[in-house]
């Protein structure tokens, strides 16, 4: 597939930065904890490392991740603000290796009931919370972390077969028109992650119809999907690849074909398909291209 040359200059100068963030991945630790927010991705990374012999514990974030989250896994419930606790099981078995995965929504500051270790901990964090996007509140619990002794693993280091691809991953292709408005979706997206402020717009026929707030790409597509959009997905040029990446997956698919869109693109290496196979055969039985923009 071609792309437009503004497009391509754009992936190498980003392929060329991220490059220094990409560290060596390390063995597989032993003992292992799934700090879990909502979707798929937790169990999808839990039997991942399993099934390469690693014993999971699981911590599931009270609000955030589903009931049935990681229940074939050893492990507890806790909300964001009891690290404290948190902290105690993990030390108690022996875990240093954390991994942070799926959707998590920002703390309502007036409803936090933090324990004594978050008390203390809070103000490195607080600024943050209240000043800074999701990037920079990520990076804040990424110090905490690290300064209580554990290591933060990135989700990549394990998923490597559901990164997306570079080019069409179905049997649809974006047209010209779309290859075009693609290209525009990433310089949007692009200046839209170094604000801090989402990963995700939505264009259609050389227009911005909406951004992606802290709201999410699912409320995203619910407001400003449209027919024959295009969805364009990109992680923010400062981002920390073990913190967060973009991701999508069939709930994306079917939000988008509700409103009949055009397709979706995301940037391939960088980006997380859950369940890939599902995720590429709903979007050919919808009619959507799902490519990543190289």
């Amino acid at each position: 597939m071609y792309w437009p040359l503004r497009v391509q200059k754009t992936a190498a100068r980003y392929a060329s930065r991220n490059k220094s963030k990409m560290t060596t991945i390390s063995a597989l630790p032993q003992n292992f904890a799934i700090v879990a927010g909502g979707g798929a991705f937790p169990d999808l990374l839990a039997k991942a490392v399993s099934d390469k012999g690693c014993r999971v514990f699981a911590v599931r974030l009270t609000g955030h991740a589903e009931p049935h989250t990681l229940h074939a896994y050893e492990g507890m419930n806790s909300r964001p603000e009891q690290m404290g606790l948190v902290f105690g099981a993990l030390r108690a078995r022996g875990i240093k290796d954390i991994v942070l995965i799926g959707k998590m929504r920002r703390p309502d500051i007036f409803a936090l009931r933090p324990d004594w270790t978050t008390l203390r901990l809070l103000p490195k964090i607080l600024p943050t919370l209240l000043f800074k996007g999701d990037d920079a509140l990520l990076r804040s619990v990424r110090a905490v972390l690290e300064q209580e002794g554990f290591a933060l693993r990135g989700a990549f280091e394990f998923m490597g077969d559901m990164l997306a691809r570079s080019g069409p991953m179905g049997r649809h292709v974006p047209n010209e028109s779309h290859i075009g408005d693609i290209a525009l979706g990433v310089a949007a997206a692009r200046a839209l992650g170094r604000r801090d402020a989402g990963q995700a717009v939505i264009i259609k026929n050389a227009e911005i119809v909406g951004e992606e707030d802290r709201e999410g790409t699912d409320a995203l597509i619910r407001k400003y999907g449209c027919v024959g959009a295009v969805l364009v997905k990109m992680a923010k040029p400062q981002q920390d690849r073990f913190l967060d990446l973009p991701a999508i997956g069939p709930d994306t698919v079917k939000n988008c074909a509700e409103k009949g869109m055009a397709g979706i693109a995301v940037e391939s290496g960088n980006a997380l398909v859950a369940n890939f196979e599902e995720t590429v055969a709903l979007a050919d039985a919808h009619g959507l291209f799902v490519t990543g923009i190289p």
